[in-house]
């Protein structure tokens, strides 16, 4: 697809050659726009807020973005960047419209607009970080959440300064900041539309003084060029569309966000792609050559594919992990502790309870006792029909976290399958109590008919069984 209605031509704006810049500006309350000292300017004057100025009457599909930002963050949290694809209902009446997008963090929030408003907006925030978001039809959603951006070795970061360029081929989008390939999508919802200058602020420096009085945060756009000529297009899709022109360690921080993001699959094809980019790399300069794979990549994989349902894949990678030395339990790394972790829940989803069971006894010294341990080893016994030590497990679960009156519970049914009825009543009298301190309407109705039974003469058990039939309905509904 062509461009809609901008010239096959690549066209820049030096804004220190300009004296009127090629923006529409409308006054607002939230943001003042104009040139200042050889650069285009937006500042805000309030904070959590986005805001935007466009070039007016050009929109563009295909093109290759290139802009020079500067941020001056006031001591806020703040980020620039570029807004495109940018439509509303009026530009077919020959107006534009502009708009400010107040932000809660993460999820861009549309003020009330009187049309419907579409754009993609990519920014960098002060912080070193990149993010794509998209709106269509004045619903946000998150395309890529925020990615760290390199900082080149022996260098201190720059985050105030920055190139940005965005190429756009069909439904196809590239992000890089200063010549770094963050990331790219593939994404029709927005084919077409004008582009703009996007400034915006999540949070300021209240302590800051400023000779601006009532600005927050200030962006510079110092020179920007749209190149629309398809031939170009091409080539600078072709470059960074080969694998071989990509960091591995890139695809993996994009493979991170995925995962973030709860996109396994996005997330898995981009850690693929970065292996394959590394043995491409090692078998260039040796001609027999061992994989490389960090244990924090291998973990992470597994991971996805454990989201996947995958879980013989999941296994295969958490026990390469395992398998590599040193195995003494003092030299454990974080991620190999990790991955025994993993392995639990592996083997738990899938159903294999004598395996679990095995594999928790072999490897007891090296699997971090905590809560999940004692929640997964209790439900192995269980499944197992192994009462008493699942009983035990619970316990575990229940000293850890004394609150959770499920786990008293859970003690005390496998207590009671176990024939130990003393303490099962001792924790259906505990959980009992956690849960009339929580109002717990529906846990305790559930748990009555254990007091009772089970109860005998037991004062406390029956003081509470009176209490909750007191209180609560058969249904779990406070009585009138």
């Amino acid at each position: 697809m062509q461009n809609i209605n901008a010239p096959e031509k690549r066209v820049s704006f030096d804004f220190s050659r300009l004296k009127k810049p090629p923006f529409d500006i409308k006054p607002d309350s939230s943001f003042n726009a104009n040139l200042s000292n050889g650069s285009f300017q937006i500042a805000l004057k309030k904070s959590n807020c986005i805001a935007w100025v466009d070039i007016p009457k050009i929109e563009y599909h295909d093109h290759v973005i290139d802009a020079k930002i500067r941020l001056d963050s006031l001591g806020g949290y703040t980020a620039a960047g570029i807004a495109f694809h940018i439509l509303d209902s009026s530009i077919y009446g020959g107006s534009v419209y502009d708009s400010d997008i107040y932000v809660d963090d993460e999820t861009l929030h549309n003020v009330p607009i009187p049309n419907e408003l579409s754009y993609y907006l990519a920014l960098v925030s002060n912080k070193g970080y990149f993010r794509l978001d998209a709106v269509e039809n004045n619903k946000p959603r998150t395309v890529l959440a925020w990615t760290e951006i390199p900082t080149p070795i022996h260098s201190e970061p720059d985050n105030n300064n920055f190139n940005l360029k965005i190429i756009t081929h069909g439904t196809n989008h590239i992000f890089l900041v200063n010549n770094n390939w963050i990331g790219e999508i593939n994404d029709s919802s927005i084919e077409f539309g004008r582009l703009g200058f996007a400034a915006a602020s999540y949070s300021e420096n209240e302590e800051k003084q400023t000779e601006d009085c009532g600005i927050v945060c200030k962006a510079y756009l110092d020179y920007i060029s749209i190149e629309t000529r398809p031939k170009k297009i091409e080539e600078e899709w072709k470059i960074w569309t080969d694998d071989f022109n990509i960091n591995a360690e890139r695809r993996l921080r994009l493979a991170e966000t995925y995962a973030v993001m709860n996109e396994p699959s996005k997330a898995l094809e981009q850690i693929n792609r970065a292996w394959k980019r590394r043995d491409v790399a090692v078998h260039s300069i040796a001609a027999t050559f061992t994989e490389v794979r960090t244990k924090k990549e291998l973990l992470l994989a597994a991971r996805m594919y454990f989201n996947l349902g995958q879980f013989d894949k999941a296994e295969m990678f958490v026990d390469q992990i395992i398998e590599q030395e040193p195995n003494i339990t003092k030299h454990l790394c974080s991620e190999k502790k990790l991955a025994y972790t993993e392995k639990l829940r592996i083997l738990n989803e899938a159903n294999r309870f004598d395996e679990l069971k095995q594999f928790i006894l072999k490897n007891s010294s090296k699997i971090p006792k905590d809560i999940h341990l004692y929640t997964l080893t209790a439900r192995c016994y269980w499944e197992l029909n192994e009462y008493n030590e699942s009983a035990l497990a619970w316990e575990k679960a229940f000293k850890t976290n004394r609150k959770n009156g499920v786990y008293a519970v859970n003690a005390a049914s496998a207590h009671e399958l176990a024939g130990s009825k003393k303490e099962a009543l001792k924790l259906y009298i505990e959980s009992a109590e956690i849960f009339l301190d929580q109002n717990n309407a529906a846990e305790l109705t559930a748990l009555l008919p254990k007091l009772i039974n089970l109860g005998g003469r037991n004062k406390n058990a029956r003081t509470l069984a009176a209490k909750i039939t007191e209180t609560y309905a058969v249904s779990g509904v406070p009585s009138r």
